[in-house]
């Protein structure tokens, strides 16, 4: 089960590494990156992130729904990291009632994409039109959460009451 899809721009950083897993009790992260799963020395930097008590996983969005073809995959409780909210879409709809929610966090600010030409919603979340795009139909998906939480000592807020 995924405990939380976050989409975040840095994919593991400090409040990754330090709250997030032990605030939804797991020990299993999955970056679910393009770039990342090609590119050796950002997968040890983002490992080396991790305490050691916490395991990564790095994976293309394709091999990520892949992994999930797995029992096992299934039955473990895991956060899922992605860079952008298309990501985030994919595997939302690939994986469908696997995933319990999705948490935009921190999206858009290192995309290349010029900040006037993006929706913001709050102050963390700068969204390129095929990102907002994404973000309209990850919103449509039946029964699927989708919020925004920095830390877990925020309280989660609806994305579509952030619109």
């Amino acid at each position: 089960m995924i405990k939380d899809l976050r989409v975040d721009d840095r994919l593991i950083h400090g409040q990754i590494a330090l709250t997030w897993p032990k605030a939804l009790g797991v020990n299993r992260i999955i970056v679910a990156n393009d770039g990342a799963s090609q590119d050796k020395t950002q997968q040890m930097s983002l490992k080396m992130a991790l305490p050691s008590d916490v395991k990564a996983l790095i994976r293309s969005v394709e091999d990520t729904v892949t992994f999930f073809d797995n029992p096992k995959a299934k039955e473990a409780d895991l956060m899922v990291i992605v860079g952008n909210v298309t990501d985030a879409e994919k595997l939302a709809q690939a994986l469908g009632t696997l995933v319990e929610r999705v948490n935009l966090a921190n999206v858009g600010r290192f995309d290349g994409v010029p900040k006037e030409e993006k929706l913001a919603i709050g102050s963390s979340i700068l969204l390129s039109k095929a990102e907002s795009e994404a973000l309209d139909r990850l919103l449509k998906i039946p029964n699927l959460k989708v919020v925004h939480q920095i830390i877990p000592d925020n309280s989660a807020k609806k994305l579509e009451d952030m619109m």
